[in-house]
């Protein structure tokens, strides 16, 4: 099985990755790495996405958890209020979603920095300023396209993702970085 691997030896983090080749889509090759990419993101406590590109693969794909999903149809805990603006229930397991050669298509104007980390940078944090909305186009595993809008906590999610696959690692867009045992709250 593949494994997440550390920044500095992956170069394929730098490179801005290609598109999946819609032939490719359902195959049982991408359907096996998509499985395994799971896999991989559902063995991290803390980890909410995962691209492809972070496991050697400079491919437009990336998975967003379940938990992250849930999680993001509520306010995210970054922010002071607790209530929950969603139906799903605390213990109803979402299921990870697949974006396949997703597009940027609108982010908000404003920015507010957000506490963030990577799989790929282990041991680091930072502030770094994202839109408060993102919209994507993307297709899913199944290859039908799709649109969806974010907000909060989703909409970061879409730009970090967005970032890996453009060759950007947060850490270039932070205003400011600390090391875990830095940040006690």
């Amino acid at each position: 099985m593949r494994e997440i691997l550390p920044s500095e030896a992956n170069p394929a983090l730098r490179s801005v990755s290609k598109e999946v080749p819609s032939a490719d889509i359902g195959s049982a090759h991408l359907t096996k790495f998509i499985a395994e990419l799971k896999a991989l993101l559902a063995k991290e406590e803390f980890g909410v996405a995962l691209a492809a590109v972070q496991v050697g693969e400079p491919v437009r794909l990336f998975i967003v958890s379940g938990k992250a999903l849930a999680r993001g149809a509520r306010n995210a805990p970054d922010e002071k209020k607790k209530t929950v603006v969603s139906s799903v229930a605390a213990d109803e397991p979402s299921t990870d979603q697949v974006f396949i050669n997703p597009r940027l298509l609108k982010l908000s104007r404003g920015r507010k920095n957000k506490h963030e980390g990577c799989l790929s940078v282990r041991g680091k944090w930072g502030e770094v300023p994202r839109a408060e909305k993102a919209t994507l186009r993307y297709i899913d595993e199944t290859g039908k396209a799709h649109e969806r809008g974010a907000a909060g906590f989703l909409a970061h999610i879409f730009q970090h993702e967005m970032d890996h696959l453009e060759g950007v690692l947060y850490t270039d867009k932070a205003v400011e970085l600390y090391d875990d045992e830095d940040k006690k709250d």
